[in-house]
């Protein structure tokens, strides 16, 4: 992540969003000399995340900070715990203070919220969406896997999804759409499909798709798809889609199916608290 080039302009985008008129609290009040140390402090249970975005900032900003990570990205922390120390310019501290938080509460929140998931799915493969904050895919994604969930597609290439609306759009409905895929698709790239019913399961198994993704079943409704899968001669990994609530996950489980995916992770993910805290006493005039 330290590396990615798009990682770098949401950080030069954060700086600029809050520095392009400078900071005119800090120049008035504090010395350009001046130098703290101070604390990014958890305010409440949460799953670490970002950390390696902390130096990513002060590099970009060219500030005269020194950064001591304190915590793991992944590790599970109390209140009060201590995330990551900052040591430098007064100025420069204040200046970062709100994009750190910013990045850091975002993507904890999404980590502390997959883990609740991840721990009450019982052994499921807990997999994400495309549904993330615009600019922040590889971020919310990044988080999702260190909340112990595992990604689906980063993009639209990185492999074919038939979705409702690709077969809605074919006048030949599934088989209309999926002939021409299973005919051309690169023979290295796996491919799934969406179903929304037991005979549109039945006819995209006739093109044997890597996935079957059941979208929108209900618990009867996948027993029956699950009995016939049973006995085909093709059984895809299957995922189920759609209401994928804690609640529900270990009936899921026990149906015997192998993966859900949930916008769940990042779509009601909160921001968790995180603080950060100037340490009065390292003052340097």
């Amino acid at each position: 992540m330290r590396g990615s080039p798009l990682v770098r302009k949401l950080v030069a985008l954060a700086l600029e969003e809050d520095l392009a008129l400078g900071d005119i609290t800090a120049e008035l009040s504090v010395s350009r000399e001046h130098q703290s140390r101070a604390r990014v402090i958890a305010r409440e249970p949460l799953v670490v995340c970002g950390l390696e975005i902390v130096p990513m900032i002060i590099d970009e900003g060219r500030f005269s900070v020194e950064v001591s990570e304190r915590s793991r990205d992944g590790e599970f922390v109390e209140p009060e715990s201590v995330l990551v120390e900052l040591e430098g310019s007064t100025r420069d501290i204040l200046a970062v203070e709100r994009t750190v938080l910013n990045f850091l509460q975002r993507l904890s929140g999404v980590a502390t919220n997959t883990r609740n998931f991840v721990a009450a799915a019982g052994g499921l493969v807990v997999l994400d969406t495309r549904k993330t904050m615009p600019g922040w895919r590889m971020l919310d994604k990044y988080a999702v896997t260190v909340g112990g969930g595992s990604n689906h597609r980063l993009s639209l290439g990185d492999m074919i999804l038939v979705k409702n609306n690709h077969i809605d759009a074919h006048s030949h409905g599934v088989r209309g759409a999926l002939a021409r895929i299973a005919k051309e698709k690169p023979l290295y790239m796996p491919w799934e499909v969406e179903v929304r019913s037991l005979d549109e399961l039945k006819a995209a198994l006739e093109f044997r798709p890597t996935i079957l993704m059941l979208d929108n079943f209900s618990d009867a409704a996948l027993r029956e798809a699950l009995a016939f899968l049973h006995s085909a001669p093709h059984r895809p990994f299957i995922e189920v889609s759609g209401g994928i609530t804690k609640e529900r996950l270990p009936a899921l489980k026990a149906l015997g199916i192998d993966a859900v995916s949930a916008g769940f992770l990042t779509t009601h993910a909160p921001n968790v608290d995180i603080s950060m805290r100037i340490n009065t006493t390292y003052y340097a005039a």
